[in-house]
């Protein structure tokens, strides 16, 4: 009977106005029969909201720095191991065999091609992060993942030689003595002086085959460009993956990989940028742990550390704003100025009355 008497009752009340009822509402966490119940949600330090009004994202010059030595000793780690692995490889074995290589033709210049977008694709992402407005923040985040993907393919590349996949590429004799340091030294200087391209003709040590520089490359600049551009931009995040798709194509109708090598060299390349921008998406993977009983596996990575110290102060997603970087702008603004004083002073010179000749006679 008792319960039948409660579930009877109106669930809003009856007595007084409407706007009484507003007024004598108290929010509280649980408030019953007209009232709405008013739940206190915390704003996540990387959630939405105006991100480019207030939030103030410091550039940290000397982070970038220090990123740009990452990956200046991530560079410098692969072209050793390429010096060494040129030595070490097996240069009289035949091709191992491979499914695609094996039922696709060959074609030389289809590496020149590759190596031909690979460059155009870099310049593009270049420009994209040069006129980006965070363009500090970028540069570290692409130069950690740079020197990470060089420091690993170092590592896979000498401990497991294989021969050539093409068997006409001609490569630097190996040496019948012991490598020595100068000549490490000598060859390092002559891979950086080509930026470890074939195409400039100083990419003349092999070996390097697990994983394939070039699809890294590819699939880096393809991540970047559709990253950090808005969707606007659609035309040109396009032209990034036909170019990536192109690029690995000729590689391979040139016999410059194996399948393994490009296979690997995406998985590798997609699986870090995807790590690297969870975390720098979600505050919680930036932290060992949420409670006692959730741990942060991700902490377990060496360069964990290093990501969550560039990213200490990045309390927002970035947007993507682009302007002219300041160098290009003074030198703009010089040479707008140099021409409005060229022009004003031919416009004075020429109102400027002239004396008559005749009068010195």
């Amino acid at each position: 009977m008792g319960d039948e008497f409660f579930q009877r009752q109106p669930l809003l009340t009856t007595t007084g106005n409407a706007g009484d009822l507003d007024e004598d509402i108290e929010f509280t966490s649980r408030v019953r029969n007209g009232s709405a119940v008013k739940l206190e949600m915390p704003l996540d330090d990387r959630g939405g909201g105006n991100v480019t009004g207030q939030t103030h994202f410091p550039k940290e010059k000397w982070k970038t720095l220090a990123a740009i030595l990452f990956v200046l000793i991530g560079f410098l780690s692969t072209t050793i191991s390429l010096c060494i692995t040129h030595e070490l490889r097996p240069a009289t074995a035949d091709p191992l065999p491979d499914l695609v290589l094996d039922h696709i033709p060959y074609y030389r210049v289809a590496l020149d091609i590759s190596e031909v977008m690979i460059m155009v694709t870099t310049l593009s992402c270049a420009i994209i992060v040069l006129c980006h407005k965070y363009r500090w923040i970028l540069v570290r985040r692409i130069c950690l993942i740079v020197g990470l993907l060089y420091m690993y393919r170092a590592v896979t590349m000498i401990v497991t030689n294989l021969p050539s996949a093409d068997a006409r590429y001609q490569c630097d004799p190996q040496l019948n003595t012991t490598l020595t340091g100068i000549q490490v030294v000598q060859r390092v200087f002559k891979i950086m002086s080509g930026f470890g391209l074939s195409i400039n003709g100083q990419h003349v040590y092999c070996g390097d085959f697990i994983f394939s520089g070039h699809t890294m490359i590819l699939t880096l600049c393809y991540l970047i460009i559709c990253e950090y551009t808005p969707k606007s931009f659609w035309l040109l995040q396009w032209f990034s993956f036909i170019l990536g798709w192109g690029g690995v194509v000729a590689l391979m109708l040139a016999r410059g990989h194996y399948s393994v090598d490009v296979i690997l060299a995406y998985f590798v390349t997609t699986r870090l940028w995807y790590i690297q921008h969870t975390v720098i998406a979600f505050s919680q993977l930036q932290q060992h742990s949420s409670n006692n009983t959730l741990t942060n596996h991700l902490s377990r990575m060496w360069w964990w550390r290093i990501l969550v110290w560039f990213e200490k102060n990045v309390r927002q997603p970035l947007p993507n704003e682009f302007e002219i970087p300041r160098p290009w702008r003074i030198f703009y603004r010089s040479a707008r100025a140099a021409a409005t004083q060229a022009a004003t002073a031919a416009q004075t010179a020429a109102n400027r009355p002239r004396r008559d000749p005749a009068r010195d006679i």
